[in-house]
Formats: structure tokens, sequence, C-alpha cells
């Protein structure tokens, strides 16, 4: 019915790199799209999952746009941006979203530096983009407010269900790190899921992949395009490895599939579609007309 691409944990800093990050994401970013431009994906939507730059200024989200704009262009389809926490709402809104500076007068709070929570429609899917980011911190949490949106958007079930992104996944963590920063109320956000029609839920902040459930939903963590952590290190100790992926997600009638996907790998075998689609029809003829 749907796929979609999820890119998470982009960590767009200035052009070169910095001491923190020394490889240039933005570099690692252009493979990707090109990664899923040249195999001829269309997809419906690209959701990027937060931590969409370093530092969140002004100049790092101007230089992700003037990527991913023309990227997303030629694929024919649209971004849903998703805050993390280190990004900055304000500078999200104006310099990626090109939406204009609040100007409320100054006994009221601000729309800039409000959740980011959107609504995106492809076709009749329902994607909510819900800012988990808890500014000047690195844990996660939804608040009262967000959870009242969240439950009146979700009491208008979508033809083709919903996929709810957030920054910091729903899900406990193996990394100590991670476990310090996590999403503080994921039960409360469970009961607000319990019943509706959330196909599935996607996440990234953790750098690393990683699966599980809330209320029923399966819940995704996908791979950075930044370091990728070693999740078989539980004593606190990070080690950080250079793996960058992407996940594709499908939505079918039935089911929803969660694929990781690294693109900057060695390549070991390689064998045309000319000759592989012949024998992908030789197995599908063997398969019986009905099952049990």
């Amino acid at each position: 019915m749907h796929t979609l691409i999820q890119i998470t944990d982009l960590h767009i800093g200035p052009e070169g790199g910095t001491v923190r990050n020394p490889v240039d994401t933005y570099v690692v970013l252009d493979q990707a799209l090109r990664a899923v431009e040249q195999a001829g994906l269309r997809p419906a939507a690209v959701l990027f999952t937060g931590d969409l730059t370093e530092s969140g200024t002004g100049a790092e989200y101007r230089r992700l746009r003037g990527l991913v704009d023309p990227a997303l262009a030629r694929l024919g389809t649209r971004p849903v941006y998703v805050a993390g926490n280190h990004d900055d709402r304000a500078a999200l809104r104006e310099h990626l979203l090109g939406q204009p500076l609040d100007t409320a007068p100054l006994d009221t709070a601000p729309l800039d530096t409000a959740p980011l929570d959107q609504v995106s429609w492809f076709g009749n899917l329902r994607v909510i983009a819900l800012d988990s980011t808890v500014p000047g911190h690195g844990y996660g949490l939804v608040d009262a407010t967000q959870l009242d949106w969240l439950r009146a958007e979700l009491a208008t079930p979508a033809p083709d269900g919903t996929v709810l992104t957030l920054h910091h996944p729903p899900l406990p963590t193996p990394l100590p790190l991670s476990g310090a920063i996590e999403l503080q109320n994921r039960a409360a956000l469970a009961e607000v899921l319990t019943g509706s029609d959330v196909r599935m839920v996607l996440a990234g902040h953790t750098h690393v992949v990683s699966a599980g459930s809330l209320a029923g939903i399966p819940v995704w963590t996908g791979g950075p395009v930044a370091t990728t952590f070693d999740s078989l290190l539980s004593d606190g100790a990070l080690r950080g490895l250079a793996s960058p992926s992407i996940s594709r997600i499908d939505l079918f009638a039935d089911s929803v599939l969660a694929t990781h996907v690294p693109f900057d790998a060695t390549t070991l075998t390689s064998v045309p579609a000319a000759v592989m689609q012949p024998q992908i029809a030789a197995l599908r003829a063997q398969l019986p007309t009905a099952r049990a």
C-alpha cells in the first residue's frame, strides 16, 4: 500500500565536520539519498526522525535543506521533519520549514518554542510527527497537552491507518547512555495509542537499530546516518561505529515491515534484475494456490 523511507540522527554540522563528529554527515546523507534514487524507489514520503543538525543553528538547517529539497524533488516526494534533542525549534521552523518567526506579544508564549507537532497526509495514510524533546535536555517527554492533542487527532481513523513518528523511542534500551536520556512517560503514550489506528511507531535517538512494541503496536528505532553505537557494550562504555543506514518501511493491507538498509557497505555479489526475475517467477510458480 505504501513505502516510506526513514532517515534519522543526521547531525548535520558545518562543512568538514567537527572535533566531536569528524565525519561530515552531509556527505553521508547525500550518499543515502542517492542510494534511494538510484534504486528506482519512489517512496510516498521521507521521514527524518530527529537530531537533524548537530547544534541547531540556522546555517546547519539551511545546509540540510539545500541537500534534501532537490533530492526529494527528483524522487517526487515530500519530507516530514521531526525535532530531536540536538535541534532548536525556532531555527528549525524558520530555516528548514520556512515558517516566519512568531510575532506574538511579549506577555504570551511565542509559538516558535512550542512543540513541533504535525499531521501530514500521503494519500489515505496519515503520518503524525510528535515532538518529544525537552529544550535544554537530552531526555524525552510528551506532555499532557500533546497527549490530549494526539488523542483528539486519533479519534478519527485514517483510511490506511497512521504512522506515528517521534525522536525518543517509547522502548527500554540496552545502552546506559540511552537509558539516561530516554522517553520518560511511555506508559502515558501507550494509553493514548491503545485501540487507535496507529500501525507503527518510528523513532531514532539511540543510534542503535532496535525493535519492540508499545500497546501491541510495532516500534522501530532506525539506524543513524551519523555514528552507530555498539549495543553489545552494557557497562557504560561507548564504542562508535562507521555503519550508516536508513530504513525502508512498507505498509501492506494486513501487515507492516521495517527493513534496515546499510548504504555504505562493501558489495560482495551483484546479480542483474534480468537474471533474477525469471528465477523469482519460477519460485512463485511452485507456491500452492491456496494455503491452510
